[in-house]
């Protein structure tokens, strides 16, 4: 892992650069994932001959329901790959979908950059170590509600992107490892 920088209490400015930086990398990646999900929905209704209805509309159909549909199909699809294949493609897709929610909850919630700082009683703000508060979004107005606030350093968001960035891609070296056993389109998903 490579070392990151730790932000302090001088370096504000540069702190918010690097949160932007960061979760525009997430929602870019996540976007491309989502296009290479429906490309796979796509040339796979084809092949195997099922009826794709409003998947591949993002404005009636969320991810989540095309990630849904590419888990199912790719369940029967790489059936005969074996037990390990449809092992390995269940955990990606449980990862996958907490990958989508992570990212949704990151765009829709609400950030404070920074929003906490960690030092000792002694330390100086401009040596604190600046963190991230990020509150999901939620609707609950109750004056008995106190938001989920969670705090995280710089570092920890970079590796939950990063993490995140690389199972986008996991998928497909899945899909290469176990193509050749894939189930053939003239055979449907029976």
């Amino acid at each position: 892992m490579v070392q990151q920088k730790i932000f302090t209490g001088k370096d504000q400015e540069a702190f918010e650069d690097e949160f932007h930086r960061l979760l525009g990398r997430l929602v870019r990646h996540s976007a491309a994932f989502d296009f290479n999900v429906g490309l796979q929905l796509n040339w796979m209704s084809e092949y195997y001959g099922f009826k794709l209805g409003d998947l591949l509309n993002p404005k009636k159909t969320p991810l989540q329901k095309r990630i849904a549909k590419l888990k199912s199909v790719c369940k029967q699809a790489f059936q005969p790959a074996g037990d390990t294949a449809i092992a390995e493609f269940s955990a990606w897709f449980a990862k996958a979908d907490k990958a989508r929610a992570l990212r949704n909850d990151y765009v829709h919630g609400r950030w404070g950059i920074p929003g906490g700082h960690r030092g000792g009683s002694d330390t100086p703000f401009r040596d604190c170590e600046l963190l991230l508060a990020f509150v999901p979004l939620h609707w609950n107005m109750s004056p008995d509600t106190t938001p989920e606030e969670i705090k995280l350093t710089m570092g920890e968001f970079n590796e939950q992107v990063e993490d995140a960035i690389s199972l986008f891609r996991e998928y497909f070296r899945l899909q290469k490892k176990y193509g050749d056993r894939m189930r053939l389109g003239a055979n449907g998903l029976r």
